[in-house]
């Protein structure tokens, strides 16, 4: 079941009630942060397995966007650059501990946003993971975003972003739209600034049947990775970790547990 973060929580300020989730308990005495930002069209929901698949050294949070699930009444943010700052501002006051910053798809490009901005405030993250998306210098605009309702979801249809279920009943469809056109919107009009390498390592993860997105585009997530970077490749598709998260998490430990944390040790399973 899901919950947002409680009112009483030592560490959270307020407006994290209003953008962060939790699907599990809560970890005070946890040695990191995990965050976790969805995909277009996407809510937090998408890593309620999650929390259970982590050991208890990671407090696992999700990233609720405005305008889907429980926040379905709330005005779409279809910007990257007023929806990046206002999730660093959440961010700044739980970062008493490291970081991890895990995006998928669209929300690897907000992570990285997100990433920068906790860097200018002196919150360099401690790791940051991009699934499934080009990197900053590969992006190019779009415009699949001003295609009518039609034409909008035969696009999602052919990228296997919206279910046939979906399709065939209106209210679902007139569900979908709104937050689906806000963030294509916002992917095809993000244009990423030249800024420092980051300072922490990044790792980018891709489904090896992904066509939409070949090695390359993910490769080149090296050139803001400050020198430590991999790359790692799963079966699957473009959403290869929605049957796959276990063996991501398994992967990606080992990783996280390279850099050195303060006041804790990350496992290595």
């Amino acid at each position: 079941m899901s919950t947002s973060l409680s009112a009483a929580s030592t560490h959270a300020p307020p407006a994290a009630r209003d953008w962060l989730r939790r699907y599990g308990p809560e970890r005070p005495h946890a040695a990191a942060r995990l965050v976790c930002f969805p995909h277009a069209g996407g809510g937090a929901s998408f890593y309620r397995r999650w929390a259970a698949l982590l050991p208890d050294t990671y407090d696992h949070l999700a990233v609720q966007y405005p305008g889907r699930e429980d926040r379905i009444g709330e005005e779409c943010v279809g910007e990257m650059g007023p929806l990046a700052d206002r999730i660093a501002e959440v961010l700044l006051p739980l970062a008493d501990r490291p970081l991890i910053l895990f995006g998928h798809s669209m929300g690897a490009s907000i992570a990285y946003e997100v990433a920068r901005r906790l860097q200018e405030h002196g919150r360099v993250p401690h790791h940051l993971v991009v699934s499934s998306r080009l990197s900053p210098s590969r992006e190019r605009p779009g415009t699949v975003h001003l295609l009518d309702d039609e034409a909008f979801l035969r696009e999602l249809a052919a990228f296997g972003g919206i279910s046939q279920e979906v399709l065939r009943h209106r209210e679902l469809r007139d569900l979908v739209l709104r937050p689906m056109r806000s963030d294509y919107r916002l992917v095809e009009t993000y244009q990423p600034t030249a800024t420092p390498a980051l300072a922490c390592p990044v790792t980018a993860v891709r489904g090896d049947q992904d066509h939409s997105h070949p090695a390359g585009d993910l490769r080149a997530w090296a050139e803001v990775a400050g020198g430590d970077f991999r790359l790692v490749t799963l079966p699957g598709d473009h959403f290869y970790l929605a049957s796959r998260a276990r063996e991501l998490i398994e992967l990606l430990l080992p990783r996280f547990a390279l850099r050195p944390v303060p006041g804790g040790a990350l496992p290595v399973p």
